[in-house]
């Protein structure tokens, strides 16, 4: 760079422009079209412009290039939201609702995406960024943003800063190196997907690759396995039992219980037939004197937890690993095997393998029965288990009538209840609020999952039942109708 034009420049800076003003002649290399630009004689404003090329040129050693615009985003193909819809999202975004919490209005925010994005609608340009910076510190919301973000989100992430990569990036897509070099739980979802889509290929892959698996790993990959899982499966699982790591073999039992017609579940079922019989019409168990070679291999544990007995510990795992139609041979439903009495000594450690059973064999007619006799006595984590796996429609029956009785057992597994609640459960809740007792019972607990559980469409009854209430009791339920409202609204608009 020629060094005579940082002189001029400096000389003139001394003096100043009005004395001694700059002429930009003569000036050749590079960095004369970049001065050029400026004019020949520079003013105040020319000069210090003239001065900042000149001192990036000379720190960087080179002449600083000019900015590369990026090409256009391509043109949406989708319809846009409406614009009620997009002033929602906007005020959403920026928290600007002052009877709503940040974190509640981030929620409702989640919400409005999903509901666009499953009506194939977008959001405005204009919002692009701070729906970026919603992704960014919330990765549940990323595919609704993804979604409603358009061609232009993808554009857009790829000029900001890091942080919105993900949103450049393909979604959550297991890549081929992922097998070879990722970590733990990127080479298990890349078998589940390769199984998904070709369960022969992820079966292959798996075996080349088992004797360089530790135990933890490879217990997980054959978890994996339980995609596309079928009877050709059987013939390795099997193999796998004879694995000398108790970890493999309890992955390949796990799978091989449920593997319809498994000849484990048969042996399973003949153990636990073994263990129990009927005398005076009670049924009665008896549990295995000793844990053999057998049961080891098919991966029942030898060691009990602590505070359990060994004997104890054998017989509810044969119980629960057993598949629950065997035990049609002492009675056809399980409401019959389960109106049985119970003998005192086994007959405790029969129900609660049971129960275990419904629960890891996700039998929604098992668990309903095993809930209805339990509620009030069993375990509250061992009843939302329960609850997970009823039929939708039999859990929304059960909770209605626990809440028109009391609200406490029922509010406790709402939150297992799939959303927007059915309409028992919606009908009993607002039956409840209008009873004047049961109003001051309580039942804060129950607004907040109601906020979330009830469907939008009730907020007109929702909001007349709350005006024809007194004033304090209105106070008590203005937060879920205020949800409720916005809720509603947020769909109209999105409609």
């Amino acid at each position: 760079m020629n060094t005579s034009i940082w002189s001029d420049l400096m000389s003139s800076a001394l003096v100043g422009t009005d004395r001694r003003r700059p002429v930009l002649t003569g000036v050749d290399g590079p960095l004369s079209e970049v001065l050029a630009s400026l004019g020949t004689e520079l003013d105040p404003e020319g000069l210090l412009s003239a001065a900042a090329t000149v001192t990036v040129a000379r720190r960087a050693g080179q002449v600083p290039a000019r900015p590369q615009r990026p090409d256009p985003a391509a043109a949406e193909t989708v319809p846009y939201a409406s614009a009620a819809a997009q002033q929602r999202l906007a005020a959403l975004l920026s928290g600007g609702d002052a009877e709503l919490d940040r974190t509640t209005t981030r929620e409702l925010a989640g919400e409005w995406l999903r509901i666009a994005a499953g009506r194939g609608l977008l959001a405005e340009p204009g919002l692009l960024v701070a729906l970026l910076d919603l992704g960014s510190s919330d990765s549940s919301v990323r595919p609704a943003v993804r979604a409603v973000g358009g061609t232009r989100l993808n554009w857009l992430a790829l000029q900001g800063p890091g942080r919105w990569a993900w949103a450049a990036q393909p979604e959550d897509a297991a890549q081929p190196a992922d097998w070879d070099t990722g970590r733990a739980a990127d080479r298990v979802r890349h078998l589940g997907e390769l199984r998904a889509r070709d369960a022969a290929a992820g079966r292959d892959l798996l075996l080349e690759a088992w004797p360089q698996e530790k135990a933890s790993d490879l217990a997980a990959l054959i978890a994996a396995c339980a995609a596309g899982l079928g009877p050709d499966d059987e013939q390795w699982l099997e193999k796998a039992l004879d694995d000398r790591r108790a970890q493999v073999r309890e992955a390949a039992a796990r799978l091989l219980a449920v593997l319809p017609g498994s000849a484990w579940r048969q042996r399973m079922a003949e153990r636990a037939l073994a263990c129990v019989h009927v005398a005076a019409r009670k049924l009665v168990a008896t549990a295995p004197a000793e844990c053999d070679e057998s049961m080891r291999r098919d991966g029942i544990s030898v060691k009990p937890p602590q505070s359990v007995g060994e004997r104890t510990h054998w017989l509810r795992q044969i119980i629960e690993y057993a598949p629950l139609d065997c035990w049609t041979a002492f009675d056809d439903t399980p409401a019959g095997l389960l109106g049985r009495k119970f003998d005192d000594t086994w007959g405790p450690v029969l129900h609660a393998g049971l129960t275990r059973a419904a629960i890891t064999q996700r039998d929604g007619a098992w668990a309903a029965v095993l809930i209805h006799e339990g509620l009030g006595r069993r375990d509250m984590n061992e009843l939302r288990e329960l609850a997970a796996v009823m039929p939708e429609q039999d859990l929304a029956e059960l909770i209605a009538a626990q809440l028109r009785r009391k609200a406490d057992i029922a509010t406790r597994l709402l939150d297992v209840l799939p959303t927007p609640w059915a309409a028992p459960v919606a009908e009993a809740v607002l039956e409840c609020l209008a009873d004047a007792e049961r109003r001051r019972s309580g039942w804060w607990q129950l607004l907040r999952h109601a906020e979330w559980g009830f469907d939008p469409a009730y907020a007109p009854r929702a909001r007349a039942l709350h005006d024809s209430l007194p004033i304090p009791d209105q106070q008590l339920l203005a937060r879920f109708i205020t949800m409720l409202q916005i809720r509603h609204d947020i769909t109209r608009e999105l409609s």
